[in-house]
């Protein structure tokens, strides 16, 4: 009977370790791909305004210089405004919109990206 339980254990034994191998070889068949879409300048931007476009090809987010701020398009800035707000809204891959501040006005911008 002893025996029994010895020899159980031991087939218990390998299954699990077989079973463990299995989903262990598995994950390393995992393939991953990565592409650089955009460098950005942690130090100066505004995480939660980080936008990828709908077609994943440019990424644009709000940073600040001094006391004021713009939009990086592609690592690119642009115009510079006493505050940026709202969220940036990508129209399509190569048009996006946002809420800007200069003075005491507001405005809604609208930029073509070439």
């Amino acid at each position: 009977m002893r025996l029994k339980k010895m020899h159980f254990l031991v087939v218990f034994f390998i299954i699990c370790v077989s079973i463990g191998g299995w989903a262990q070889e598995k994950y390393l068949k995992r393939i991953v791909s990565e592409r650089l879409i955009a460098q950005i300048d942690f130090s100066s931007w505004i995480k939660e305004s980080f936008k990828v476009s709908p077609d994943s090809k440019r990424v644009a987010y709000v940073a600040g210089a001094g006391n004021k701020w713009f939009v990086v398009i592609d690592g690119k800035e642009g115009k510079k405004y006493d505050g940026i707000g709202g969220k940036i809204i990508f129209d399509s891959s190569d048009s996006l919109h946002y809420l800007s501040g200069k003075k005491d006005k507001i405005y809604l911008v609208e930029e073509k990206i070439k």
